[in-house]
């Protein structure tokens, strides 16, 4: 059994909470990440022009793991990333790699627990009297694109084969994604079990992000990668000042050598 508490227009709340306009962004860079491309271009060309290059590869790279967000109670959630790079290699164990990723992360934040309603906005209680609590749940994916440049360091163990470690600067760029929020009580029919807006559509996530990468992995016959990595935000993606964080499993792959 089930008594009235107070009453709320539902349909006013569903019109402020649930935005309709799901349109994208056009793709245009932020002033700081067309600033820092512009610097990596004169970083590549200046260790290029100082370093005799030996040989340059083009390298794919693929990989998963798990993302969230420090400065901030998350949880995490799945992450993917595929891409290239080309690696300019300066020495036997010094190699510097712009690269170019599409990277699919995110973030959850932790349940919150509010009270729950019928269908009319009328808050629930128990035979006590007691308001009846629900969870209502936030998973946000955010997909970007990432342009690292890295320096790699070769250590030899016999040749053909290395251990490498790798570190370096990225900018990223939001360009899609969707966030699920789930059990909303302040909405009706399917919408209110979970219904889905654009990430960067709302105001409180910012499409820019920038930070470092640090590597290591093992590299087999001058050919396969095979490794771990961490992307560490260093910038605010949101307006509560979390930042992205991810550690990655992947995979590279040399496809020629252009000597």
């Amino acid at each position: 059994m089930t008594s009235v508490l107070t009453k709320r227009n539902a349909r006013s709340v569903r019109i402020s909470s649930h935005p309709t306009n799901n349109t994208y962004l056009p793709f245009i860079p932020p002033i700081e990440m067309r600033r820092f491309l512009i610097q990596i271009g004169y970083l590549i060309c200046f260790a290029c022009s100082t370093q005799s290059i030996n040989a340059q590869y083009l390298v794919m790279h693929a990989g998963g793991g798990i993302s969230s967000q420090y400065g901030g109670d998350t949880k995490h959630i799945g992450t993917f990333r595929i891409g290239a790079g080309w690696e300019f290699e300066l020495s036997q164990r010094l190699s510097l790699e712009p690269q170019l990723l599409y990277v699919s992360q995110g973030w959850k934040l932790k349940d919150e627990s509010i009270p729950n309603k019928d269908n009319e906005g009328n808050i629930i209680v128990d035979d006590n009297g007691n308001i009846v609590y629900t969870k209502k749940g936030t998973s946000v994916k955010a997909n970007y694109l990432v342009l690292p440049i890295l320096a790699n360091y070769y250590l030899p163990l016999g040749n053909p084969h290395y251990l490498y470690f790798n570190a370096g600067p990225y900018v990223a760029y939001g360009v899609g994604g969707n966030t699920r929020i789930s059990g909303d009580p302040d909405l009706t029919g399917a919408e209110r079990h979970y219904y889905d807006i654009s990430t960067f559509q709302q105001k409180d996530i910012h499409r820019f992000d920038a930070g470092v990468i640090l590597g290591l992995g093992y590299e087999f016959n001058r050919t396969i990668k095979a490794g771990i990595d961490c992307h560490w935000g260093l910038t605010d993606v949101t307006t509560s000042g979390r930042k992205n964080i991810s550690v990655c499993l992947s995979i590279g792959y040399r496809i020629f050598n252009a000597e």
